[in-house]
């Protein structure tokens, strides 16, 4: 991709944000119709992508939408503000390939949906901000806050904390705030000073106050406590560099594609899995204008944002065969600290598909 090419394409505006909903109770699920086409012309992959972090990482393949690929391909790319609107897309059959939340996908799956899981896209965006560098031993006695009781923040916390020896409740107290625009804005002014957040927002509190700081790295913890470490061809989590390596982290986010348009048009997939790691290439080549053109695609991030955060969106691509084992372990925790969080049991084998290099 030409990335002064996509400054200059700029066609059409997105809205985007950045929550991670659970979804526990879904609608009942009809099978998609797949993308058709016949011999001469350019069948459309229709794609849909959450607010945030995962829009992000699409960014350059939104910046170009029309052929994909070769002419036999064409994106459609629409980005949704919450997760209960794309949802409804992908169950009415509007979409052939979304980016949800990994869990989400597993919730789906156990839905009927007719859903797999392409690979991961996203191994985690949380960390614990303080105002001093910490271990989890200084938690006790102390209240951390963070967002959405029983969504992944909390559940992946919980999780972590146990782990590490303490009693959620016990050992220490958890307080939720209303959203993470709410925990920000209290860190930023001092009224707290211990809080779990996502990208961007951590980038964004401790820009604004030199006195917070990211004290324990989520991803690295999970890694530490539960293994299954990720194959990693997209951005290292620490220099924002593309190269081949192990991943830390959790598989937060999932490229998930209907059964239909998997079997019928495994071509188109592929192209839409290569254009979108080409645009990961180009925030490893040229970080500031690839956050440029994302913030010009009206993400709600300003660019300078967007490149500082960079570091700390761990966008990636692990092909299903490659993530299965981490994905399970993952659900794995996520149902024992809330069933309803991956829709009540793990997927079947089914549920990884295969050939998605």
């Amino acid at each position: 991709m030409n990335i002064i090419k996509q400054i200059y394409s700029l066609n059409r505006g997105v809205i985007l944000g950045v929550s991670i909903v659970l979804i526990a109770v879904l609608a009942g699920c009809g099978e998609g119709a797949p993308a058709t086409g016949t011999i001469g012309e350019s069948v459309p992959v229709r794609l849909g992508t959450l607010r945030g972090p995962t829009a992000v990482a699409f960014a350059p393949v939104l910046a170009e939408p029309g052929e994909l690929g070769s002419e036999s391909y064409h994106l459609q790319a629409d980005v949704f503000s919450t997760p209960d609107l794309l949802v409804s897309q992908i169950l009415s059959g509007s979409i052939d390939v979304a980016t949800v939340p990994t869990n989400l996908a597993s919730v789906l799956y156990n839905r009927e949906a007719e859903l797999q899981l392409a690979g991961i896209i996203g191994t985690g965006v949380l960390y614990l901000i303080a105002d001093a560098p910490l271990d989890w031993d200084d938690l006790r006695g102390r209240t951390v806050y963070t967002i959405a009781r029983g969504a992944t923040p909390d559940i992946l916390f919980r999780a972590l904390a146990t782990e590490a020896g303490l009693v959620p409740g016990e050992d220490f107290q958890l307080e939720y705030a209303a959203d993470q625009v709410e925990l920000a804005q209290s860190l930023i002014a001092g009224r707290r000073t211990l809080a779990v957040l996502p990208e961007p927002f951590v980038t964004r509190v401790t820009e604004a106050s030199s006195e917070l700081q990211p004290a324990l790295n989520l991803q690295r913890e999970w890694t530490r406590f539960f293994g299954a470490e990720l194959g990693d061809a997209g951005l290292d989590n620490e220099t924002g560099r593309s190269g081949r390596a192990s991943a830390q982290g959790y598989p937060m986010t999932a490229l998930v594609v209907t059964r239909s348009f998997a079997a019928e048009h495994p071509a188109g997939l592929s192209a839409l899995i290569e254009s979108y790691q080409e645009g990961l290439a180009t925030y490893a080549a040229d970080p500031a204008a690839a956050s440029a053109v994302a913030a010009s695609l009206d993400l709600g991030l300003d660019a300078a944002t967007i490149e500082a955060a960079l570091p700390r969106l761990n966008m990636t691509w692990i092909p299903a065969a490659e993530a299965r084992r981490a994905v399970e372990v993952f659900l794995e925790v996520m149902a024992r600290e809330n069933p309803a969080s991956i829709g009540g049991r793990l997927p079947g084998s089914e549920f990884f598909l295969n050939g998605s290099e």
